[in-house]
């Protein structure tokens, strides 16, 4: 199997593992989002604020409940993000006669319809709703991953146009 051959599947299989592991964060109901949310801030928590693991049970719930959404929706704008940088990089070798913005505005694109769908696919889902909201953060976030994928992929171009002259 050739070199771009196996570099076309692992670009597919990683926008294929982002998008499923999405897919099946949305698809948790609210008890164990909320539960999964809870513990991941809980980390970042103790991590991040000085002496929060000394504080009292009260204390840590009023400053778990202000940076749970910071949490969360920091979460939503990540998972996008990386969608996008997987689309371009996905681009990159389906499409390699487009410049490095198509690819971009391609990527986000994608990844905000995914978004979109997303938000529908919670429509089914106990104790979940859709969000506008969530949908400009996920949107902001695959703006990101585009921006960082475009930029990566100027980058190899420059630096292979530079060793093809040198």
């Amino acid at each position: 199997m050739s070199r771009l051959k196996v570099k076309r599947m692992l670009s597919l299989l990683a926008v294929l593992a982002v998008a499923v592991m999405i897919f099946f964060f949305s698809a948790q109901d609210g008890e164990d989002s909320s539960k999964l949310s809870a513990g991941i801030t809980k980390w970042v928590l103790t991590h991040v604020v000085p002496g929060f693991e000394d504080m009292t049970p009260g204390e840590q719930q009023a400053i778990m409940e202000r940076a749970g959404f910071i949490v969360r929706k920091t979460a939503h704008f990540s998972e996008y993000a990386l969608l996008a940088l997987t689309l371009v990089i996905f681009l990159r070798y389906y499409k390699s006669g487009w410049r490095p913005p198509a690819m971009a505005l391609c990527a986000w694109l994608v990844a905000t319809l995914y978004a979109c769908t997303d938000e529908l696919h919670q429509m089914f889902v106990d104790s979940r709703g859709p969000a506008l909201r969530d949908v400009c953060i996920d949107s902001a976030g695959a703006v990101l991953g585009a921006l960082v994928g475009m930029t990566l992929m100027i980058i190899v171009l420059w630096c292979r146009r530079r060793a093809a002259e040198g």
